[in-house]
């Protein structure tokens, strides 16, 4: 399992916070975020990073592709600032370590061995990646750049604080929060950045991630780390 990191606790939880049934169409960009979203869950391959804005710091790359049995494979690396952490799958054994050095891997039948595929998908494959909380959008507004269309929705934080507060103990209380969304010509969401604020005990800290999405269907292999 990819392991949850401080750095990424934002990107880590967006899964727990992107069901939505209601109608909201009336939100400006929500219909294109929607169907970014089912886009991007559409996709055969990819490669993403999520890097911490205020540091530069890559805090967590993910390479991945189907094969032909519709097994996941994929390359990961994620860090908490602290300790490192990567895993490898190439359809078959899974292998994990936080050295790159000394890896663990595990083969079908093996304790926590675990596979994914088109209809058993990672997290970080599924439309929940890109994030959405239509129900805590107070307001949205959408933009053209070139050939591009940029979408920022402001969120309401006492809303957020409510449905995430296990999640934010690590960061505390969201003082302010948006999301920034870039979508292509084709509607593929290829950048969202969360931005905001928060009161951890009286201490200011910032929430300030960028999640980069390039190489769509355009990932063949991927290089195996494992030592």
């Amino acid at each position: 399992m990819l392991k949850k990191t401080v750095a990424g606790v934002i990107m880590a939880v967006i899964l727990a916070l992107t069901g939505c049934k209601a109608d909201y169409s009336h939100i400006t960009g929500y219909n294109e975020i929607e169907n970014a979203r089912k886009l991007y869950s559409g996709l055969f391959s990819a490669h993403l990073t999520v890097t911490d804005m205020s540091t530069g710091t890559l805090t967590q790359e993910l390479y991945y592709y189907y094969d032909e049995q519709d097994r996941l494979c994929y390359s990961y690396y994620g860090t908490d600032g602290k300790q490192e952490y990567y895993e490898y799958h190439n359809g078959s054994e899974y292998s994990y370590s936080t050295d790159n050095e000394s890896w663990t891997t595990l083969i079908a039948g093996d304790q926590n061995y675990r596979v994914y595929s088109k209809t058993q998908k990672m997290s970080m494959c599924d439309e929940g990646m890109i994030f959405i909380k239509p129900e805590s959008v107070t307001s949205s507004k959408s933009e053209k750049s070139g050939d591009n269309t940029v979408i920022t929705m402001q969120y309401d934080v006492s809303q957020l604080n409510s449905s995430m507060a296990d999640q934010l103990g690590m960061v505390g209380q969201l003082t302010g929060f948006e999301v920034i969304y870039t979508l292509d010509k084709e509607g593929y969401c290829t950048k969202l950045i969360q931005r905001g604020k928060s009161d951890n005990n009286g201490e200011e800290m910032t929430v300030d991630y960028v999640l980069e999405i390039d190489r769509m269907n355009d990932v063949a292999q991927i290089e195996n780390p494992v030592k």
